[in-house]
């Protein structure tokens, strides 16, 4: 069993604890937490020297700051992504009638957020939310890659070469000359593609937001009904264009 830390346990019912009673004083937040009047103060000390907490003008009351709720942006914008991608995703399954997948970056792997394999029967193995896969072992990771900067591609890649390998296959992917290979025809054709295994294959295109990738949209294919020259040719300007109205929807949304 992992030993959880026990100062960072008490450090978050206190945040916990002033979330509920904003403008407490330090006994009262003592007593709340069950911690003796010394150690409340000094873990609310470290609070304040980390911007989460301040002290009111008396000097003896403990304040929330507006950097309390900075640590759910991360969540609240993919979460706003999400929310513009689905109508986007379901008309361009429509039109295409293959699976779509909204992909979002999590550390070196890319975890799927929104897809509709419920909506079409060209499904074998319906994907769940939340799976995550390498991104070099995906045709949304490998589109989101090929438009990161030089700098970020480089130590995202170094992370995932040191990291282990999920199975064979990704395995398999780790030779840097052929990725770098695949990346650059992605980055020049303003997509990827990638075939896993001998039935599925995928299309990826990346959503630019400020002149960086911030997420990825995938189609999957059945190999045996459409080619790599026919998904180019009949969908990619479908798919590169949902992913540009996804960018700007997000845009609009996060402005209001």
């Amino acid at each position: 069993m992992v030993k959880l830390v026990r100062a960072l346990n008490r450090g978050l019912d206190l945040l916990e604890i002033l979330n509920q009673n904003d403008g407490a004083c330090i006994a009262s937040l003592a007593q709340d937490a069950d911690l003796p009047l010394a150690t409340a103060y000094r873990m609310m000390e470290t609070l304040i020297s980390r911007g989460l907490v301040a002290k009111g003008d008396d000097g003896a009351s403990y304040w929330l700051t507006g950097q309390v709720s900075a640590l759910s942006n991360g969540y609240a914008e993919d979460s706003l992504m999400v929310q513009v991608a689905g109508p986007l995703l379901d008309a361009l399954c429509e039109n295409t009638e293959w699976p779509i997948s909204l992909t979002l970056p999590i550390g070196i792997r890319m975890e799927v957020r929104a897809h509709t394999d419920f909506l079409t029967p060209l499904v074998l193995v319906k994907v769940p939310i939340g799976h995550t896969i390498s991104m070099i072992n995906s045709a949304a990771g490998l589109a989101y890659l090929a438009h990161c900067t030089e700098s970020q591609r480089d130590i995202l890649l170094s992370m995932i070469f040191e990291s282990p390998a999920f199975d064979a296959f990704e395995e398999s992917l780790r030779d840097r000359s052929v990725v770098d290979t695949v990346l650059r025809e992605a980055q020049s054709s303003g997509h990827s593609y990638l075939s896993t295994d001998n039935t599925y294959a995928a299309l990826g295109v990346p959503i630019i937001f400020g002149g960086v990738p911030v997420a990825a949209l995938s189609v999957r294919y059945f190999k045996s009904v459409v080619s790599k020259a026919d998904a180019v040719k009949l969908h990619l300007g479908m798919v590169t264009k949902a992913a540009l109205d996804i960018s700007k929807a997000w845009s609009a949304l996060r402005n209001q």
